[in-house]
């Protein structure tokens, strides 16, 4: 081994390597993230390609346990698609049609520089939009319009990318954008569903959403702050985090 050799290991290299390792690191964390943000929004997609069909055929929940059947038949390896999460999925989806995560992104621009008056206004007002129905309404436009000429969505079973896309008449590229952009996609799955299980208005939902993501929260430790009404007691004791 040369001088110079010897000397990159006795100087440098503990720094190189720690360099390396960091990278590494945060690439998996980013890696994490990435796969945790598609995930979600194949499960958007699912639910609501599982909500078009049940509205276009007139299909009750029992298909739910019927599709976690065939997909453990057909697809054993295959793991969270069970009826219980196949349901939150669709709660999922009608909880947070396309203009719900829109308004979120909005709301994320107004709040850039956060006041306890521009966080209870801004809260507010998601907590007044209804969007709940909008899934179906824009369900049974489709229906309502003559598919073959359309031909936006085929009168029987479509890729559900395409369906997606024809339920919100936009490329799903640039609903996958919104959806990733979105704070929807920033918590995990085990969140969304205790958020989900919690009932709250659209306002609070976003609100313990960025709260979350901002404050490292677990699911439990999400589950016991919206149990406690943490947003009521931070605007009563004046403290902002948005």
């Amino acid at each position: 081994m040369s001088n110079k050799e010897s000397n990159i290991e006795k100087t440098n290299f503990d720094a190189f390597i720690q360099a390396v390792g960091s990278e590494i690191e945060q690439a998996q964390v980013r890696l994490i993230v990435a796969a945790n943000a598609q995930m979600l929004f194949h499960y958007w997609k699912i639910g609501n390609y599982i909500l078009y069909h049940q509205q276009l055929h007139g299909w009750g929940s029992k298909i739910i346990k019927q599709l976690a059947k065939a997909i453990r038949l057909h697809y054993p390896e295959k793991k969270g698609y069970s009826e219980r999460n196949l349901t939150y999925m669709c709660q999922f989806a009608k909880a947070y049609p396309l203009r719900a995560l829109q308004s979120f992104i909005e709301t994320d621009a107004s709040l850039s520089v956060p006041t306890i008056q521009s966080v209870t206004n801004e809260v507010l007002k998601l907590n007044d939009k209804q969007f709940t129905q909008e899934l179906t309404a824009q369900i049974q436009s489709i229906d309502c319009q003559s598919l073959a000429i359309t031909q936006e969505v085929p009168a029987q079973f479509e890729d559900v990318g395409k369906t997606v896309s024809a339920i919100y008449r936009m490329g799903i590229r640039e609903i996958e954008e919104v959806f990733l952009t979105s704070p929807i996609a920033k918590i995990n799955w085990t969140s969304q569903m205790t958020i989900l299980d919690s009932s709250l208005p659209l306002g609070l939902s976003y609100w313990y959403m960025k709260q979350s993501v901002e404050m490292g929260w677990s699911s439990n430790v999400l589950k016991m702050q919206i149990d406690s009404d943490l947003y009521s007691r931070q605007i009563s004791n004046n403290k902002v985090n948005n």
